[in-house]
């Protein structure tokens, strides 16, 4: 079993990563180009495509734990505080890959080992923003969102009240949208922040969101993309959700990689103009 160690995990020391030392730790986040959101998936696929069996068996071996834990009562319910601790396994994996040019499979429970309750906090927060979205879309859209939906999954539905309620309904869809990139903001760079440089909960949930409000048109570009490009990968039978699943979750750690290290020369010239 590697320890933090022998994967550098401990890149906080001095704000110095240690697998590239010309490299800084920005401790709120840079804003870059909103063009580097092609970036951000162009080096997720580079390294999807340097080992593509790996990834694509450690995807496997998710969906198997995911579908187990859906069957069994009551744990099913609570399997959402772990998605922060899974994400921190693939995070740690692109992380090694990037340091030794491969991963081990078994870093997908590295979260379990290191670091879970802190990456269960970001879970729990996750699922809290988005319960909060479910609420007040109920509340702000009213019963006409919930007769909507009924109408809309019978078998005969009435289409003056479907069409009496859309309006409720697209009301209801937009406020959990809006909650929803709410928690993405608050939680999409915790786990790494937690899991490589050792953040605790409130910092790495602040810096995330520090960073996120910096990047927030390159962002709305990164999920664009991926969402086509997810929606596209679907068409082929869903087979190629095996490449593009991967690449979602590695782009956690390019985005993070992006966002929170820069060159020394990059942080002393922004010191200058400072």
């Amino acid at each position: 079993m590697m320890d933090n160690q022998e994967i550098d995990l401990n890149s906080r020391e001095n704000g110095v990563s240690l697998a590239k030392e010309t490299e800084v730790f920005i401790r709120e986040g840079q804003a870059v180009g909103a063009g580097d959101a092609t970036k951000w998936i162009g080096n997720a696929w580079a390294m999807f495509k340097a080992q593509p069996l790996q990834w694509i068996l450690m995807l496997i071996v998710y969906i198997a734990i995911i579908s187990v834990i859906s069957f069994i009562p009551f744990i099913s319910l609570f399997s959402g505080l772990f998605s922060s601790v899974f994400v921190a396994g693939y995070i740690t994996a692109a992380h090694q890959q990037r340091i030794t040019g491969n991963f081990r499979i078994e870093l997908l429970f590295y979260g379990f080992k290191n670091k879970l309750g802190s990456l269960v906090a970001v879970g729990a927060l996750n699922i809290g923003i988005i319960t909060l979205g479910v609420i007040a879309a109920l509340i702000i859209a009213g019963f006409g969102a919930l007769d909507f939906f009924v109408a809309s999954q019978s078998g005969n539905p009435d289409p003056v009240l479907m069409l009496a309620n859309l309006p409720s309904f697209m009301w209801a869809i937009i406020i959990l949208s809006i909650f929803s990139m709410v928690a993405s903001a608050f939680v999409w760079f915790a786990p790494a922040l937690i899991i490589i440089n050792d953040m605790k909960f409130g910092e790495a949930i602040s810096m995330s969101l520090s960073a996120v409000k910096k990047n927030l048109f390159g962002g709305f570009l990164f999920f664009f993309m991926m969402g086509v490009l997810m929606f596209i990968s679907m068409i082929p039978i869903f087979l190629g959700l095996l490449v593009t699943i991967p690449m979602m979750m590695i782009s956690y750690y390019t985005t993070y990689r992006s966002i929170f290290y820069a060159s020394k020369e990059v942080s002393n010239k922004e010191k200058m103009i400072v």
